[in-house]
């Protein structure tokens, strides 16, 4: 793909604001002992997050799924509405069901779908697997009761972003693996899929871009916390040895982003193993232009085009 060699000028007068410039010193140096990371992720977690107001869909409300808290958007009255669950990112240790409203309201009226965010647990506190575990709890309810809601159950979706992309990706495997539900598609959101973090775009991408390779290896580290084997597959799917039978995958990746690699190798890899699979790179964007709506453009280009992809599928 083309290279736009640098970031888009908005991206780059964010990126030289003070708070951004010096984000990576926060988490200092690896490895991380338990109190340092316990003080990092409280710091994350207490960080103010202002995004754009919320526009309106036709019902929002919040309930839960077998004691996990969930926030479902309906476009609209219709009945058998295909189900998009939805996994939030923030790097498995932070993130909630306010910090992606906007997403899941623009993915709602976007792809003419209900959405369903998933509000899970977050490590440290809840490690490896639990997560996945819980993801796949909620996943599994909602093939099994989509009707009671106003949806489809033959046509449920998973999606995510960063972190919730890696989450989407593994409650995929577990659905085909186990058979609990035969899933429409799959919209993975610049993705972490590779816990050894040996792609090159760790090293191209590692500093200057938002999201430093340090912090992303803090994010692994807090979520596996060294308890895991980083090749195994619902902690690293670009690692699972076979893909073939999961379902149609869109996966957006970040030319700046030490994860751009995850995502696109993830791509080839489903596509050799004959899943329909569509990358797209958005060139001069870093991770988490998704939530850059107040100054760039591509992350209203990029939901309307998520939801387009979604409507094609569903139908």
């Amino acid at each position: 793909m083309a290279s736009a060699s640098r970031p888009n000028p908005e991206v780059q007068a964010m990126l030289a604001t003070p708070a951004v410039a010096n984000r990576e010193s926060l988490f200092g140096t690896e490895p991380w002992d338990a109190e340092r990371t316990e003080a990092i992720v409280a710091e994350l977690r207490s960080a103010p997050l202002t995004g754009p107001a919320p526009f309106p869909v036709h019902e929002v409300w919040d309930f839960e799924i077998e004691g996990t808290p969930v926030r479902g958007y309906r476009p609209s009255t219709d009945p058998d509405l295909p189900v998009v669950v939805y996994f939030h990112g923030g790097g498995w240790v932070f993130g909630d069901l306010e910090t992606h409203d906007y997403p899941c309201r623009a993915m709602a009226n976007a792809g003419r779908c209900l959405v369903l965010s998933v509000d899970y647990g977050l490590a440290p506190e809840h490690p490896f697997p639990e997560p996945v575990e819980e993801c796949v709890t909620v996943t599994r309810w909602v093939v099994e009761h989509a009707a009671s809601l106003g949806g489809d159950p033959r046509r449920v979706a998973v999606a995510g972003g960063s972190s919730g992309g890696n989450l989407a990706a593994a409650v995929a495997l577990r659905a085909r693996d186990s058979g609990f539900a035969e899933l429409a598609a799959q919209v993975l959101v610049y993705p972490p899929l590779d816990a050894t973090t040996s792609l090159p775009s760790y090293r191209e991408n590692a500093h200057g871009y938002n999201l430093s390779a340090t912090e992303m290896r803090f994010y692994w580290a807090a979520y596996h916390q060294g308890e895991a084997d980083l090749h195994e597959p619902l902690l690293s799917p670009l690692h699972a040895p076979d893909l073939s039978g999961l379902p149609p995958t869109m996966i957006l990746t970040a030319e700046f982003d030490v994860l751009r690699d995850d995502g696109e190798e993830f791509g080839r890899r489903l596509r050799e193993h004959g899943v329909e699979a569509v990358v797209r790179r958005y060139d001069g964007q870093i991770h988490g232009f998704l939530g850059l709506r107040a100054i760039s453009p591509d992350a209203d280009h990029a939901l309307l085009e998520i939801g387009k992809w979604l409507r094609r599928r569903f139908s």
